[in-house]
């Protein structure tokens, strides 16, 4: 079950490593992949460090291909997450059978809130017109916005207990976007830092909660076993010794 909270960086990770930067972005404009191009350094000087240190490079350069074009583009993708954060913590109220879980949702509710409402504020008091309608601009992008409709479709089928840990893994692979989001951000957009260094330590808290609440939840029994009683597991002796 925790697993799935990887699957997205997992997918997108496997897309940097097979494609490539640059193949990401030749596919999102034409859709055809293109093999990367790495610069060439003058002569006589030493390799850059996205030669000595590819992966690395390249993983930065995802993250960078998450965020959205432009400071007004970027609010607009932090008022569309703080809208399916609010969306999903109200569904969590509704269909989780764990009072912790639905606290976590309830605070979710109010947490996003506030933060979309600060947002808006900080955009009005600059004059920052955020756009109607967010669309993605390359492949990752679309990936990410796929991968967040799907996930929010699925919960609203799961009902608990199952419910609570898949939405509980969402979470914590949400909020690992999210803060990878708003730290680039905040690096390419420096006028946004007095809004976005408000909200990074409450997401990490939210991140740091979802990934404590999700030891804390039941694994899912195996197709077709029967859940293991509470008896049950205190009659076992403890390991290395016989009945």
């Amino acid at each position: 079950m925790r697993r799935s909270w990887g699957r997205r960086w997992a997918m997108l990770g496997a897309m940097v490593v097979t494609m490539g930067v640059g193949g990401l972005l030749a596919h999102a404009q034409t859709g055809v992949p293109a093999q990367p191009q790495w610069p060439q350094p003058p002569m006589g000087q030493k390799q850059p460090e996205y030669r000595k240190h590819p992966q690395a490079y390249q993983a930065e350069q995802m993250g960078r291909l998450m965020v959205a074009d432009g400071a007004p583009a970027f609010l607009a993708q932090l008022h569309s997450i703080n809208e399916t954060e609010i969306a999903l913590g109200e569904l969590t109220l509704q269909k989780s059978s764990t009072p912790t879980v639905k606290q976590y949702g309830e605070h979710m509710v109010r947490d996003h809130k506030k933060a979309d409402q600060q947002l808006l504020d900080f955009a009005k008091q600059r004059g920052i017109q955020l756009p109607a309608r967010l669309q993605p601009t390359n492949a990752v992008q679309v990936r990410l916005k796929d991968a967040n409709e799907a996930t929010k479709a699925k919960l609203s089928m799961l009902d608990a207990p199952l419910y609570d840990q898949e939405y509980l893994a969402s979470q914590v692979s949400a909020h690992d976007e999210v803060i990878q989001i708003v730290t680039i951000g905040r690096q390419l957009y420096p006028d946004l830092a007095p809004l976005l260094d408000g909200l990074l330590p409450t997401l990490r808290e939210h991140r740091t909660q979802a990934y404590q609440l999700l030891g804390q939840s039941q694994p899912q029994a195996q197709v077709g076993q029967q859940p293991e009683q509470p008896q049950q597991r205190q009659a076992r002796p403890p390991a290395g010794e016989r009945r």
